[in-house]
């Protein structure tokens, strides 16, 4: 059985405000943590780290971010919560401007960590639903980095919010942190050529790059190279997609890893490590002593990464699959998913990402019935407009 899963890279999250001075000065209370709080978190689809937080005591659900430069809460939630909204700010997602983002102050609250009186940012997380599977009530960015020292297990799916005064570093040497901009960096190599690389847990994908410097450094030369609708808080946009080799991190060397290049990344650094590679190792992570220790799993070097080697991605709409994007050159694309509609193209920076609302696939069922007829039981309508095409995976 052919199953698909939306393969549309949940890539920056990350957002950057770009505040005044004056709004700077408004310092949060310090953060209060008495003990260290530890607790399970969903590790949704293995692409998202979810887990329980209070916001002005009320509970929500958060997505961790170490590449959001601020805890970012949904319009939608930000109403129910009655928080007051401020100014509007200037803000960046990972390659291109965030309209419409607003600050507010809210107390937030992980387990027995307390953060008070936080600059938090509001803005509409719709964008977003193209590729998760439920909505995004808020994203927990720089806030708790900056404030406790975090542990987090992917084997065990636990995460620790530990005091830094308690805290007892990992009987490894860590790697030192920089600073990236508003974001943090740590050092890698991608086939053989050193760079800092933005520490970003909120990118479900392995590795992204710049264009630019995977152009200069020739790191895609000789690779067979497709496309990806990547989507942030920035809206979606398509980029470059190749396996790289010899991705050193943490000590050890990945090969055949999947490489998103994307043009003019807004970061400072030229390349980013999400969930696909840092899950593959025991996180600590310490902001505020520039630290961060990655410890292997068994294992880990040899695992096969996750790829769409259909080159069809696909969103849930309730019984039935929506084509977001057909990947060029792929399976998908020779089987004639692949045809422009310039009535649904996404124009976004000069790239052209192909989005498709139909065929709409019922999920269970062959696309359109029976030749496009309605199904013998009469549970779906007509569709004239659908039709069977035949995916040959390599």
């Amino acid at each position: 059985m052919l199953k698909f899963r939306s393969r549309n890279v949940l890539i920056g999250v990350a957002l950057a405000l770009l505040v005044t001075p004056a709004q700077a000065a408004q310092a949060p209370t310090p953060a209060q943590a008495t003990v260290a709080h530890s607790t399970y978190f969903d590790f949704l689809q293995e692409r998202q780290v979810l887990f329980p937080m209070r916001i002005n005591g009320r509970l929500v659900e958060a997505w961790l971010d170490s590449g959001a430069s601020s805890t970012v809460v949904d319009a939608r939630v930000a109403a129910s919560l009655g928080l007051p909204l401020g100014e509007v700010v200037r803000a960046q997602g990972v390659a291109g401007r965030v309209d419409g983002v607003r600050l507010a102050r809210a107390d937030l609250q992980l387990g027995d960590l307390a953060l008070p009186g936080r600059a938090v940012a509001v803005m509409d997380l719709d964008v977003l639903a193209e590729v998760v599977p439920r909505p995004v009530q808020v994203i927990l960015g720089r806030d708790v980095f900056d404030s406790a020292v975090l542990d987090i297990d992917f084997r065990t799916r636990e995460i620790a919010f530990l005091a830094r005064h308690d805290f007892r570093p990992p009987p490894v040497d860590p790697l030192p942190l920089t600073t990236a901009g508003n974001l943090r960096a740590f050092p890698i190599r991608i086939g053989g050529v050193a760079t800092p690389a933005i520490l970003d847990l909120g990118n479900s994908g392995a590795l992204l790059i710049d264009r630019d410097f995977a152009d200069a450094n020739r790191l895609l030369d000789g690779r067979a190279v497709s496309t990806q609708l990547s989507v942030g808080v920035d809206g979606p946009r398509e980029s470059a997609v190749a396996s790289v080799d010899k991705v050193e991190i943490g000590g050890v060397s990945f090969d055949d890893v999947p490489t998103v290049a994307t043009v003019g990344l807004v970061a400072r650094a030229p390349a980013n490590v999400g969930l696909a590679l840092l899950s593959r190792f025991h996180v600590t992570v310490d902001f505020a002593g520039d630290r961060l220790w990655l410890q292997p799993y068994p294992g880990s070097e040899e695992a096969p990464f996750r790829k769409n080697r259909a080159g069809l991605s696909v969103v849930a709409e309730g019984d039935r699959l929506r084509v977001t994007h057909v990947a060029r050159g792929s399976p998908a694309e020779a089987a004639g998913w692949g045809g422009r509609d310039p009535d649904h193209r996404h124009r976004r920076q000069g790239h052209h990402a192909r989005l498709r609302p139909e065929p709409a696939v019922p999920l269970g069922q062959r696309s359109g019935g029976q030749g496009g007829r309605p199904d013998p039981g009469g549970r779906q309508p007509p569709r004239a407009a659908s039709r069977r095409l035949l995916l040959t995976l390599p």
